[in-house]
């Protein structure tokens, strides 16, 4: 296990060849752009769920920390939304397309390079009611440090939210070896199956740092086929079925 101050094996980072992609829609992030739109659904029952907020309410002076960012297609669309967001991740390459899109969507978004750790270090007293980690915790080499280090990011009853892959026969099938080398949906190597991670494992995980998962939700992608023949997700919908893809979501109770 990799056990600096870092949770994430910069040495192994599978993004620092890709950053250039971020924004192309029909790229090798194309499922990831189309995973956005669930996304910001998911994000907004749960926050209006503990915020009382109508769903259809904007994320007004909800102050919300982004973990692995990327180049920020999540974090946009949450600063649409009304968010004051800041936006951290280990690739440098990454963080500086994200700055550079979001100045020129007229966005104020606070973009770092840095993993939490290291964030926690500088930013010591800075506290979120909203933290999202999506797609991330399946890269991570440390799960234990990373809850430690969130539960410091989070206020009492801040919410955390993760979408990640669950440790399962079918996740190695559809996740792993269909999406990177056969239907090469996701870029080959972007995933080592033994991180992936079930949702009771993380529960456990979590509370012992004071978070408290409550909700679990499946994430079931909507084949289709592109004008070239090659198949591509079209969409994304919600399903009870957790075997794959899903979200998790709760709070910090101190």
């Amino acid at each position: 296990m990799f056990m600096n101050t870092s949770t994430f094996n910069v040495k192994k980072d599978p993004f620092s060849q890709l950053s250039n992609e971020w924004w192309d829609e029909n790229g090798k992030f194309q499922s990831l752009h189309k995973f956005t739109d669930i996304r910001i659904q998911y994000i907004n029952r749960v926050v209006s769920r503990y915020k009382n907020f109508d769903k259809t309410t904007k994320l007004n002076e909800i102050e919300c920390l982004d973990i692995g960012c990327g180049g920020g297609l999540l974090s946009e669309r949450l600063a649409r939304l009304g968010a004051s967001v800041t936006g951290i991740d280990v690739t440098e390459n990454s963080i500086e397309i994200a700055k550079i899109h979001a100045l020129n969507s007229g966005l104020d978004i606070k973009y770092l390079s840095a993993d939490v750790s290291s964030f926690v270090k500088k930013h010591s007293s800075k506290k979120f009611d909203l933290v999202i980690a999506s797609e991330v915790v399946e890269h991570l080499d440390n799960r234990i440090l990373f809850f430690e280090e969130v539960s410091k990011l989070l206020k009492n009853k801040g919410i955390l939210i993760l979408t990640t892959i669950n440790k399962t026969v079918l996740s190695l099938i559809f996740a792993k070896f269909m999406a990177e080398n056969i239907l090469k949906l996701l870029p080959k190597g972007i995933h080592d199956f033994e991180k992936f991670v079930s949702p009771e494992t993380l529960m456990d995980e979590a509370k012992q740092y004071k978070i408290h998962f409550e909700e679990i939700v499946g994430f079931k992608p909507i084949l289709g086929m592109s004008s070239q023949f090659k198949p591509i997700i079209e969409n994304f919908k919600f399903t009870n079925f957790l075997n794959v893809n899903y979200g998790i979501s709760g709070i910090k109770i101190t």
